[in-house]
């Protein structure tokens, strides 16, 4: 069970002030070995959601739910909403709020880690992320305008979800997460060099996973050697090996009865980001 305790008992606390102390010493590093710039990204959403749980949970469960625990693990949120018993009488709308906000999150963590560990990247980087983002953004806010008028019966609310957290920083979460990319950034240095297996394909191997662990590892590498990656394909691989395995997981679980809906969207996306990144540079070559 998970304290709720006021925002303002927060401030008065030595552990809060010793977090954000703590995280800004992290920058400081940061700037002097770019390669550690993910720990303080990774510590600042994990603020972020600290914050925006104490702020916002009442009035808005199930999209901060959902919201929340796309920062730390949107597959988790996929596999949790989709399977565990307690969501099972959950309103279909609940259910895919709950899913699209978790989407949006890791999109919303994909574009701080474009623009926190790639140094002034160019912005037809971020449009196939920015596209998906608002699309689903929209697609959420449209579900909950559509559906509440085909059910009518109350959805029982759920326990408090363990993805929600009542402390500023885990550091055990940032330290964990930060392993794993760093060790992926390590896995597909070796695999390219000494196994020949094409950055694209442990690129999509690894988003199957973790979307945004995958992402924060090819932008750490673009860095070091911008001329031997192609980042917007691989940024494209990230996405598609995100959707295949949001619709897997859609077509898998138990607890929602339209599963197609979720998957028209999810691919929808996919292609619509592509597009309008085709559009935008085609506008970008003849200005």
């Amino acid at each position: 069970m998970h304290h709720n305790t006021p925002l303002s008992y927060h401030f008065k606390q030595r552990h809060f002030w010793f977090d954000v102390g703590f995280l800004l010493a992290l920058f400081v590093l940061a700037y002097y070995v770019p390669i550690l710039k993910i720990l303080p990204l990774l510590a600042s959403l994990e603020l972020f959601s600290f914050f925006a749980f104490h702020l916002f949970a009442k009035s808005s469960r199930f999209q901060l739910q959902g919201f929340l625990g796309g920062f730390i693990s949107s597959t988790a949120v996929f596999v949790q909403t989709l399977n565990d018993p307690k969501f099972e009488r959950l309103q279909t709308v609940h259910i895919l709020q709950t899913l699209l906000f978790a989407i949006c999150a890791m999109l919303l963590e994909c574009l701080l880690i474009l623009f926190f560990l790639g140094s002034h990247m160019p912005a037809i980087y971020f449009v196939p992320v920015v596209t998906q983002l608002l699309f689903f953004l929209a697609s959420a806010f449209l579900i909950g305008k559509i559906l509440p008028s085909q059910e009518s019966a109350p959805s029982p609310m759920p326990e408090e979800s363990d993805l929600l957290i009542d402390h500023p920083i885990v550091w055990k979460n940032v330290a964990k997460l930060s392993i794993i990319i760093l060790t992926l950034v390590s896995i597909m240095h070796f695999a390219g060099n000494n196994l020949g297996l094409s950055a694209s394909i442990s690129t999509f191997l690894v988003s199957l996973f973790e979307a945004h662990a995958i992402l924060a590892s090819i932008v750490t590498q673009w860095t070091m050697e911008p001329d031997g990656i192609e980042l917007l394909s691989l940024i494209f691989v990230v996405l598609a090996g995100n959707t295949v395995s949001k619709c897997f997981l859609a077509y898998k679980g138990r607890n929602l009865d339209k599963p197609y809906w979720l998957m028209a969207i999810m691919i929808f996306a996919l292609v619509l980001s592509g597009v309008v990144t085709a559009l935008w540079q085609l506008i970008w070559a003849y200005l």
